[in-house]
């Protein structure tokens, strides 16, 4: 046998190839867009801090002048002055602002010569940022919000509060953030000064930026204003029953 014999055998001839033709079918037709109107967006709605209500406040504020400081500030007790609580319960004013205790220190030239030798004092801003809650005649202070107590609280009644003039600052303040032409504070800083009633001496500074609320500083004069016209209490004996070690003189 022959080699060639193994090999496979020729194809067979084939037909050339006939494709079937394409099936008919509706024409597709595309409808024009439907003019729609034109979407919206509507700014979100500023909301203002949790704060007491009108009606609360009046009804606290009766209590308080019929003498029961318990049922106006009953709920807050030691174990449960952290902020976050505070806020639940709703209060007169919250706010950020640079606080400060007391005036500038004042050697004997300042004393003694205050025309030669009274340079102001100069504080940044965020420096001595803190985070105040009042309620009713109580001033808690807080580094901020988070924070599970008070730095300390300062009895409201024992002041009086005194807008400063930027350009005519109070001796006994403090110049915060001021600005590079003239030294005066920054000009969205509004200061409030509180001045011992007895002694009329600095005791304490707020200064409030108003550069995204233009009302903080004067709602918290408003605040203050409102315990003036109100019986006394004492944040002591409300607070801290049994003793008063955080309560700032």
């Amino acid at each position: 046998m022959s080699a060639y014999e193994q090999l496979a055998k020729p194809a067979p001839d084939v037909g050339p190839a006939v494709a079937d033709g394409a099936r008919l079918h509706d024409d597709v037709v595309v409808e024009a867009a439907k003019p729609s109107e034109e979407a919206v967006v509507a700014p979100a709605k500023a909301v203002a801090p949790a704060m007491m209500g009108t009606a609360a406040m009046n009804k606290r504020d009766a209590q308080r002048q019929a003498g029961n400081g318990n049922a106006v500030m009953g709920v807050v007790q030691r174990d449960s002055l952290a902020a976050a609580d505070l806020l639940k319960i709703g209060s007169d004013f919250q706010s950020k602002c640079c606080l400060i205790k007391g005036g500038p220190p004042k050697n004997f030239l300042r004393r003694g010569l205050p025309m030669l030798f009274d340079e102001r004092d100069f504080i940044s801003y965020g420096e001595s940022l803190r985070f105040i809650v009042v309620q009713g005649p109580c001033c808690f202070v807080f580094t901020d919000e988070a924070d599970a107590h008070p730095l300390y609280v300062i009895n409201l009644e024992d002041y009086k509060a005194i807008v400063e003039d930027p350009k005519k600052p109070d001796k006994d303040s403090y110049t915060v953030s001021p600005r590079t032409r003239n030294n005066e504070a920054r000009e969205t800083l509004v200061t409030i000064l509180l001045k011992d009633k007895k002694t009329r001496k600095q005791a304490y500074q707020f200064s409030f930026d108003t550069a995204n609320d233009n009302t903080v500083a004067k709602r918290f004069l408003d605040v203050l204003n409102r315990n003036n016209k109100l019986k006394p209490l004492n944040c002591e004996e409300v607070i801290f029953p049994t003793t008063s070690k955080k309560v700032a003189k």
